[in-house]
């Protein structure tokens, strides 16, 4: 899951409040109004979906032109979802958001060549969403190279499972839409294992060189997957991300975000950092990949075998929450020569890679209950990797201290292992931060600050 960028819905909310009234001495002639977009079910008839097409109509929802049923599924799938599920049902199974990398990416030369499996792991999905997901993976991704899109379900409330209909059924969307459906695994599990654990089981399902992680609400641009794959060449031990746009969880709209690094603080909270404009006067950095702190979690690229050496997500966590900054914290720049995240390799940003993602109106899935997941799991991060500065941790998140984490031996050993690893392979991995926070992560004061609890 990508974590929310919060200011993305109050900068709507902003813009519509102090938009400045139109001066009544320069009235601009009103553009015709589109015509209320038709709600094709895609729950009832995929068939009579697949030939949904918005183009010349408007797909945002109006409560005053839906009839009861209509405003039934938006209900429910605002419930589900969070987001307007009838809104998405509208655009149909294609769109085109046009292109949205810089123009100089398309003067870029990529000669990477893995073959990818794209693996999406949720629980309770959107049927509109994830279908017209797939169907851009298909339309957007070299033949030669997507091997296999793994559908793992995560144990679906009932009224939610929808791995039938996309490609199990007489009936399924796979047949419908002419998918090659020798590239589709899907698999349902039956009770519930968290968004962490369910990753790691689905990532073994993977067959190809590469897999790409994916939240399944997301839509693929042109020209996305070149320039993942491309630093992974130049060095396998790369975890590569893509720029994450933003689609609107009410009207679904496709918004170009800011370029950002990954970060996070002393309470491992993930943190959006955003390069200053001044960045950008140098025209290589529009389109040169560059070194991020940590990831948000939910896309990214890395090559299989390297996912398995580093010890993929750590199984005794909970749900959701920290498995970013676990994942992150084992991967260090093999250039930076002091000791520093931590084992041998690098986590890149591709700015000419852009996959747009939905941000959800708020997070509507159960955790478990009487626990904090995120805070369990951000407990074993510090226990398993801060070393020395644990404190600094608990200091933060001072809620956090005597509470039972579980059994990190697995995770230790794990630290054990990849140290004697790297160590014999000339690249350090002592599993300490050290005092190379300067160096590599300088946002990341030595000082640090209670959260409120």
């Amino acid at each position: 899951m990508i974590i929310s960028r919060v200011f993305f819905l109050s900068l709507s909310v902003s813009v519509a409040i102090i938009a400045p009234e139109e001066s009544k001495e320069e009235k601009t002639e009103e553009k015709p109004k589109l015509p209320y977009c038709k709600h094709v079910d895609p729950y009832k008839d995929l068939a009579a979906w697949h030939k949904v097409n918005n183009n010349g109509c408007n797909s945002t929802s109006n409560v005053e032109k839906m009839d009861e049923e209509e405003k039934e599924r938006k209900s429910w799938g605002e419930k589900k979802f969070a987001f307007d599920m009838v809104a998405s049902d509208k655009i149909g199974p294609k769109r085109d958001v046009g292109i949205k990398a810089h123009e100089l990416c398309a003067k870029q030369e990529y000669d990477a060549k893995f073959s990818v499996s794209i693996v999406v792991i949720f629980h309770n999905e959107a049927l509109s969403v994830i279908l017209r997901m797939i169907q851009g993976i298909f339309d957007r991704t070299p033949a030669d190279q997507l091997k296999q899109i793994v559908i793992f379900d995560d144990a679906s409330e009932v009224e939610c499972k929808i791995h039938e209909k996309i490609a199990e059924n007489d009936c399924r969307y796979a047949k419908i839409a002419g998918w090659d459906e020798s590239k589709l695994t899907i698999k349902r599990q039956e009770y519930r294992l968290g968004l962490i654990k369910a990753k790691v089981r689905a990532s073994r399902l993977a067959t190809a060189e590469v897999i790409i992680f994916f939240d399944s609400h997301c839509e693929v641009t042109d020209n996305w997957l070149a320039p993942l794959l491309q630093p992974i060449k130049e060095d396998p031990k790369s975890v590569v991300l893509p720029i994450v746009d933003m689609i609107h969880p009410v009207t679904f709209e496709y918004s170009v975000a800011m370029i950002s690094k990954g970060g996070f603080d002393w309470g491992l909270n993930f943190k959006w950092d955003y390069l200053p404009w001044s960045h950008f006067d140098e025209p290589e950095n529009n389109v040169k990949p560059f070194k991020s702190p940590a990831m948000s979690g939910g896309l990214l690229a890395v090559k299989r075998d390297y996912f398995k050496e580093l010890g993929e997500y750590d199984e005794g966590m909970e749900i959701w929450g920290a498995e970013n900054i676990e994942f992150s914290l084992r991967i260090k720049d093999q250039k930076v020569v002091i000791e520093v995240w931590m084992c041998g390799g690098r986590v890149l940003v591709a700015p000419c890679s852009r996959i747009g993602h939905v941000f959800r109106m708020w997070r509507p899935y159960k955790g478990k209950a009487g626990m904090d997941t995120n805070l369990y799991n951000s407990v074993r991060v510090a226990e398993t990797w801060l070393g020395e500065y644990k404190d600094k941790y608990y200091k933060t998140r001072a809620n956090s201290k005597g509470m039972d984490f579980g059994d990190i031996g697995d995770r230790m050993e794990l630290k054990e292992n990849l140290k004697n690893v790297f160590d014999s392979d000339a690249r350090i991995c002592n599993g300490s931060l050290r005092m190379s926070i300067p160096n590599f992560f300088p946002r990341l004061t030595m000082n640090c600050r209670p959260m409120n609890t």
